[in-house]
């Protein structure tokens, strides 16, 4: 008889426990939280990640009523929005409804990207569809509205496309997102900035041309404003730029250094071949190749490398530059 009764109060007593996670979530689960569901995610790695931001007590138990009700087969791939307090139950439920996809995402827009980057990365995350993009970044239609894209040598969005993460409705356009990049750019390149350029004689779009080059040529931040400094240097001597990164641009290859080859490649973008800044930017820069862009440092270096870790070498002479290269390229 007593072994009968312990079995009860051992039932009763993991049955409530049962019960308590189940039902009850943590005290501090007290805002609505995101969580995607990609194609192939589990209840395992939903779990986890629930029990990481601290909306559910239990992986186990999770896994356990997920389990047991077969929710893992019914779950919608999307962005969630599941409501602060909800418990275990509440929350498979609201997983498992078309009605609770949050009507929002975020899509991040990578520093230095290029133009068909960001519209690759759009199109392969199903935000928008290529025609539609292809017609939102036509320079032409957003002429009027911004004052720094009169400059009549502009002939793409490119260089202007702020990188950042954006929070947008699933079902905005090219259009919605695009002006959400270009508003961005706007709000960066302050009043202090553009007054900066203008004492300096320098346009708004020579800057944005330099900073997309210092964007793919600097890995550090606190190299880019030095880089800034060498090529408006080299600039004002008549020396060629001599990036790598524009070479690259006109190749589509992604390698360290070009070849001898490509470095032969006839387009006003290989600036080992032309001299000064070549026609348009080749990235989207960040807020920090865009200020070095407008606050360069002056020194006397009119060489650099960067090495294989990414940090950068000056020099102020051509043997300087070569003994550069033997200590830090050629081993």
């Amino acid at each position: 008889m007593i072994k009968k009764i312990f079995l009860v109060i051992i039932i009763i007593i993991a049955v409530s426990g049962g019960l308590f996670y189940l039902y009850c979530p943590p005290t501090d689960f007290n805002s609505d939280l995101i969580v995607t569901i990609d194609g192939g995610s589990s209840a395992k790695q939903i779990a986890k990640e629930l029990k990481s931001r601290g909306a559910i007590r239990s992986v186990i138990f999770f896994n356990f009523f997920a389990g047991l009700t077969k929710a893992e087969k019914k779950l919608i791939a999307g962005e969630h929005q599941i409501k602060a307090k909800s418990s275990i139950k509440e929350i498979l439920r609201q997983l498992q409804s078309k009605s609770n996809l949050s009507r929002e995402r975020n899509i991040t827009i990578i520093e230095g990207w290029r133009v068909k980057e960001i519209r690759d990365y759009l199109l392969e995350a199903g935000v928008v569809s290529q025609a539609d993009f292809d017609e939102a970044v036509a320079v032409g239609d957003w002429r009027s509205q911004y004052d720094f894209l009169h400059d009549s040598k502009i002939k793409s969005l490119e260089g202007f496309l702020f990188p950042d993460t954006y929070r947008i409705f699933t079902d905005a356009s090219a259009q919605n997102i695009i002006k959400k990049m270009l508003d961005n750019f706007d709000l960066k390149l302050t009043i202090a900035m553009r007054d900066e350029l203008a004492t300096q004689k320098r346009s708004i779009y020579e800057a944005v041309i330099l900073a997309s080059i210092i964007e793919r040529e600097a890995l550090y931040d606190e190299d880019r404003f030095i880089i800034a400094g060498i090529f408006l240097n080299r600039l004002q001597e008549g020396i060629g730029l001599q990036s790598d990164a524009t070479v690259n641009y006109v190749t589509g290859k992604k390698t360290a250094r070009p070849s001898y080859a490509d470095l032969q490649v006839d387009s006003t973008y290989n600036t080992y071949k032309y001299r000064g800044l070549p026609p348009g930017p080749i990235s989207n820069p960040g807020l920090s190749s865009l200020k070095a862009a407008v606050y360069p440092e002056q020194s006397d270096y009119f060489y650099f490398l960067t090495d294989s870790a990414g940090r950068a070498h000056f020099a102020k002479t051509y043997e300087g530059h070569q003994q550069n290269i033997v200590k830090y390229l050629e081993n």
